[in-house]
């Protein structure tokens, strides 16, 4: 066991210096100083202990794997050092796979199994993932977890490319994958979404500019717990595939359409309508129905992040509105419901922001959200790259004031 550690520790420093893939790049030795407690299981104060760990490390000596230093007087080591030239040997007497060989196996079962991925955020894991492993021969860390997981893990991200858009339950994905409708969430939930989070550039941003549960981040990805609802009020006509709906007896309520259902809709029927309002708060929406809403309007929830299924309804319903028709968003006045904005611009490329200026941060200061410099600091950098041009009066009050100001707040 003794021998097992000391080799073993002394690989791991090994293949973290320059000596594995740049060989005689670098003079510093290789090796285990007991004194910066660099080898822990070593305890000189317990002489069993210690004595295992002495013949152990006197072995390797023998047989050229190391060199040791000693203490003066004492019968305890200082330093294990590794001999570089007897690096294959070290690993063939541990039984471990040399890095260059792990490196290359790992390599050709992701080319293998990713080798035709058409999800762009995948791609980029492979490419990357690959790239180290050719030229530094370093695992990542969720391919260290063993061949098994690795194997689950890429049948996980070929099952996810195959559903091209489709979006599912949480537990239908699982199923999909592991013919088990619990194992996906509690087993690799996390590290489906740590890869996607890094490599998907939208949920990446998305993320960076608002805290997003795992079930949200999900969403976004079109894997659900439960189907999204999409609520909406106006005096208007939904055309399905299977007749239509409509949505005018139930002003000003409106109505809730369920996530399920945005594939069976063709068209919206817009007649008498001459403005559309997205809301990103949910209480702020039912309070504008109740006294603002006008009947010519078609009022729309927007929810925060906008996941594929929403995206699709927004995409079919703006092939639906002519040039006559107004379009307007209302949101936080922060970087995050500024990002909501341009989003959304995407698609309603007419948008205009509605109660988002700087006179509305000067209003409502005192009852603003206090946020950190480096909150300020993120705004100030998207501020001067040009992304939030139509929000610069309010950007720029948001750091006069070092506030941001919440829906909500327009309430009271």
């Amino acid at each position: 066991m003794e021998r097992e550690v000391i080799l073993s520790r002394l690989l791991d420093k090994y293949e973290n210096s320059k000596h594995l893939t740049q060989p005689g790049a670098s003079n510093r030795r290789v090796m285990l100083r007991v004194d910066k407690r660099e080898l822990p299981e070593y305890d000189r104060e317990t002489a069993a202990v210690r004595d295992r760990f002495n013949q152990a490390a006197k072995e390797l000596e023998a047989e050229g794997l190391v060199r040791l230093e000693w203490i003066s007087g004492q019968p305890v080591f200082s330093k294990v050092i590794l001999e570089l030239d007897q690096v294959e040997r070290a690993y063939q007497a541990l039984g471990r796979g040399h890095p260059q060989q792990t490196a290359e196996k790992v390599y050709g079962v992701i080319q293998t199994a990713l080798s035709g991925v058409k999800t762009p955020w995948i791609a980029a894991w492979r490419d990357a993932v690959c790239q180290t492993l050719q030229k530094e021969w370093r695992l990542p860390a969720i391919c260290r977890k063993g061949d098994g997981f690795l194997q689950d893990i890429l049948r996980l991200l070929t099952c996810y490319d195959r559903l091209e858009g489709e979006t599912v339950t949480v537990r239908t994905f699982s199923i999909r994958c592991f013919q088990n409708s619990k194992r996906f969430e509690r087993e690799f939930q996390k590290d489906f979404l740590r890869i996607a989070e890094r490599y998907d550039y939208e949920l990446s941003s998305l993320c960076a500019q608002e805290e997003l549960s795992e079930r949200e981040k999900l969403a976004f990805l079109g894997i659900y717990a439960h189907p999204e609802y999409y609520l909406m009020s106006g005096c208007c006509t939904i055309v399905t595939s299977a007749g239509e709906v409509d949505a005018t007896p139930l002003f000003p309520t409106g109505l809730a359409l369920p996530s399920t259902a945005v594939g069976a809709v063709e068209m919206f029927i817009l007649d008498g309508i001459r403005r559309i309002t997205f809301i990103e708060n949910k209480t702020n929406y039912e309070e504008y129905l109740l006294s603002e809403q006008a009947r010519e309007e078609l009022v729309i929830y927007h929810g925060g992040f906008m996941s594929p299924r929403k995206r699709l309804l927004l995409e079919k319903l703006a092939v639906c509105v002519s040039d006559e028709v107004d379009l307007f968003f209302w949101g936080d006045i922060d970087l995050g419901g500024f990002m909501m904005f341009e989003r959304l611009r995407r698609i309603f490329p007419r948008l205009q922001p509605m109660r988002m200026s700087g006179r509305e941060v000067e209003q409502y200061a005192r009852f603003g959200l206090s946020r950190p410099p480096a909150y300020l600091e993120e705004l100030d950098r998207v501020l001067q790259s040009g992304a939030i041009d139509r929000f610069y009066d309010a950007a720029v009050k948001i750091l006069q004031y070092g506030k941001t100001i919440e829906q909500e707040v327009f309430l009271s």
